[in-house]
């Protein structure tokens, strides 16, 4: 990481400023930022406008990183963009860029090729320094944070704060998802100058709050409000999108958030599938915030019986600095739904290492969880278990098998699904199918 823009600034004027062809809008934050954006983008996709979407990191295949109107770049055109990418590092003097700078400009290079009309640019890592900084955004928003990065970020939720809120383009609309902390509160309304183009999002109070007018004490529940202490975290996604498109003033986009929703496809995240006649939920929680998330969503779909709860679960995950935070949720969940089979993996192919699985096995079993736990190592081999140990549960109606932890886990298992191909890694699913019908609907 490069804790300054000036490397990636000099490439964009080499490249002759792809990033201006289009405007943008840049979502930071440490949960749901790739949900808002994917609701962005389909919202956007569906109103008829050409749209470009940034995202990282990826599951399986580095062009899912760069989709436009919900697909992924090809490998041809990625491999394309950075051969030109290449050349503007290789003029004298010879500058280098990192991973995720080089993965950016070549976003920016196949968006300005293919006309995109406007872009959805999730950040990387914090927003100060983060290479999508240098993007042309007309909207900021800034989603629920947490403490992660800490070792980069700061070590408390005000300076994470700090880093991320940064992203704001004065005197443009800037959302950002209500917290409770009030130093981070403060740090974020300090970050913004004009707080009449910026506004608090409160789920919990379905509305919108400009920063002028967030002091006062006590805000009551609408009348007739559905909110019962819990919001899903699609719908959350959605109305912070819904909520940045009316202030940017974009009705068509705005208007077609309800069918995004309907029709997104992000892989990976509360995902259902089926393997091998078993079902199976894929999340990608990869912090404790997330953890915690996927769990409390886990059960209110168990409350609702919108979904059965899981009766085998798969773990992996890339090394932790609080192994035990990252667990918590998970335990609560295995002990509350009775939960009795445990297969504990480790990711493979990551760019980040993988927590042994002898480590994390020892870490579950501190817990105290009185539960079957196996390790294999490879993800596929037990994936394969899992799914077995699920047919022995109840041959007619096997359990799903919940498979969470890492990003790099749930590509592992795409990819053995044979699941990763350009159609199913569209994050927009189509409104027509074969037989003119609404698949969704």
């Amino acid at each position: 990481m490069n804790a300054h823009l000036e490397k990636t600034a000099t490439l964009l004027a080499r490249l002759e400023m792809p990033q201006h062809a289009f405007p943008s809008i840049h979502v930071a934050g440490s949960n749901g930022k790739g949900t808002c954006c994917a609701i962005l983008s389909n919202a956007f996709t569906l109103a008829g406008t050409c749209t470009g979407l940034f995202t990282s990191p990826h599951l399986h295949r580095v062009e899912e990183r760069i989709r436009i109107d919900g697909v992924p770049i090809t490998s041809n055109r990625l491999r394309s963009c950075l051969k030109r990418v290449r050349a503007a590092a290789l003029r004298k003097p010879i500058t280098m860029p990192t991973y995720f700078e080089a993965t950016f400009l070549a976003a920016m290079i196949a968006f300005a090729d293919r006309g995109v009309e406007r872009a959805i640019i999730e950040t990387g890592l914090g927003g100060r320094f983060d290479a999508t900084r240098l993007v042309d955004a007309d909207c900021c928003i800034l989603t629920e944070l947490a403490l992660e990065h800490t070792d980069i970020l700061g070590d408390t939720l005000a300076k994470i704060a700090y880093e991320k809120a940064s992203i704001v383009r004065q005197g443009r609309p800037f959302i950002a998802a209500w917290t409770y902390d009030n130093e981070a509160r403060a740090v974020i309304e300090g970050v913004v100058r004009d707080h009449s183009t910026a506004w608090w999002w409160r789920g919990d109070r379905e509305k919108g709050i400009r920063f002028k007018d967030a002091d006062e004490p006590y805000r009551p529940l609408p009348k007739n409000s559905a909110f019962d202490g819990w919001i899903p975290y699609k719908m959350e996604a959605a109305m912070l999108a819904r909520n940045a498109l009316w202030a940017m003033g974009e009705q068509k986009a705005y208007e077609a958030v309800d069918s995004a929703v309907t029709h997104t496809n992000w892989p990976g995240r509360m995902q259902w599938h089926e393997y091998e006649g078993v079902p199976l939920l894929l999340d990608a929680a990869h912090n404790p915030s997330g953890m915690a998330r996927a769990c409390e969503q886990i059960r209110f779909q168990k409350s609702r019986d919108e979904a059965p709860m899981p009766g085998v679960i798969l773990v992996g995950c890339t090394l932790q600095n609080d192994l035990h935070a990252f667990l918590q949720p998970l335990v609560e969940l295995i002990v509350e739904g009775e939960i009795n089979h445990i297969f504990v993996t480790q990711p493979k192919d990551g760019r980040r290492p993988p927590m042994p699985c002898r480590a994390l096995n020892n870490a579950l079993r501190d817990h105290g969880i009185d539960a079957l736990f196996r390790s294999e190592e490879d993800p596929l081999e037990a994936l394969e278990m899992a799914c077995a140990t699920a047919l022995t549960l109840d041959e007619d109606t096997p359990p799903p098998v919940l498979c969470i932890g890492s990003l790099y886990l749930v590509g592992n298992i795409l990819h053995g699904m044979g699941m990763d191909t350009p159609e199913e890694m569209s994050i927009l699913i189509p409104q027509r199918g074969a037989d003119d019908a609404d698949p969704e609907a």
